[in-house]
């Protein structure tokens, strides 16, 4: 059985995802779709989305896998929040600020850097 903190954890990492993917402006039906086209044999409906995405259920691990494949991230971090690679691992807010700061022109990421460096001392 899933606690709930594990189902709000699953939650958050899956937002973050579907963020850094590109699809979050995506409704819950356009989710369902594209998961049924990479799981053909056992399609999810809307609302399993709609209960992965408010913290109310977690899906099997096939459909963790096939997340994970379709977002680009691996299984084990969508399903408990962990990396299996080395070194430092990055947070979903991390990988977000990352993807914001990536999108900034050069000029604005040196302000960014000056900024924190601000706040560092």
């Amino acid at each position: 059985m899933h606690t709930e903190q594990d189902k709000l954890g699953f939650s958050k990492r899956l937002k973050a995802a579907l963020e850094l993917a590109g699809s979050d402006s995506l409704s819950l039906s356009e989710i369902a779709n594209r998961f049924n086209l990479r799981h053909p044999n056992n399609p999810i409906t809307p609302q399993a989305v709609h209960n992965w995405l408010i913290g109310q259920s977690i899906p099997t691990p096939d459909k963790i896998a096939t997340l994970s494949k379709w977002l680009n991230v691996s299984p084990d971090w969508l399903r408990y929040g962990k990396e299996e690679t080395e070194g430092q691992k990055l947070t979903s807010e991390e990988l977000l600020l990352l993807k914001y700061f990536r999108c900034l022109t050069a000029k604005q990421q040196q302000c960014i850097i000056a900024m924190l460096n601000e706040f560092q001392k």
